[in-house]
């Protein structure tokens, strides 16, 4: 049975479960029970995550809203788009280095959209997960494209998190793009 690691903030923690279900004739999914916040929390969380679950075939990771947040109201986001780069960058060398695996298959699920002002750089800063995927080989789960057209049936009240309606389509995605890369 293949391992697959999901790591991230809390929309991943929403669809972990499902998208496990959908994969289990193929692979055990899993994940740190705890919510991998930004992208500089993830980084410096693998070394104590990696070592506590399965050896990974495949991980899929994403962070992005506490990046761009502006959660102390300073008028710039929590990690600005060069350390945000910066950080995916390390994210991707050191979950290859922490495992051991070189040539470990990474994918990088984008961010999905809010109805947070702060959030209205999710464009650019899906483009540096792009940049970044390209130049690490790493592959792109594009989750922004999936909720962002139903943005209004599919994110929730609390204005970030998804209905269950965006956890069923996201979990879709990702079960099906994960059982593309497994099956190669």
């Amino acid at each position: 049975m293949k391992q697959v690691i999901l790591l991230g903030d809390s929309i991943r923690m929403q669809y972990q479960k499902p998208v496990g279900e959908r994969l289990a004739d193929i692979a055990e999914v899993s994940g740190p029970e705890e919510n991998g916040r930004w992208s500089g929390y993830v980084l410096n969380s693998l070394r104590f995550w990696l070592p506590q679950l399965p050896s990974p075939d495949l991980v899929q990771w994403n962070a992005g809203l506490w990046d761009m947040g502006d959660d102390y109201h300073e008028g710039r986001h929590f990690y600005p788009p060069e350390l945000y780069e910066e950080t995916c960058r390390r994210i991707c060398r050191n979950l290859r280095k922490v495992t051991g695996k070189p040539e470990l298959p990474l994918v990088i699920a984008t961010t999905t959209p809010s109805f947070y002002e702060d959030h209205k750089d999710v464009q650019l800063y899906n483009e540096i997960l792009r940049k970044v995927a390209r130049e690490e080989n790493a592959e792109v789960n594009d989750l922004y494209s999936v909720v962002a057209p139903h943005k209004e049936e599919m994110v929730g009240p609390d204005r970030l998190h998804l209905t269950p309606e965006g956890i069923e389509a996201v979990a879709e995605q990702t079960a099906a793009f994960l059982r593309g890369i497994l099956e190669r």
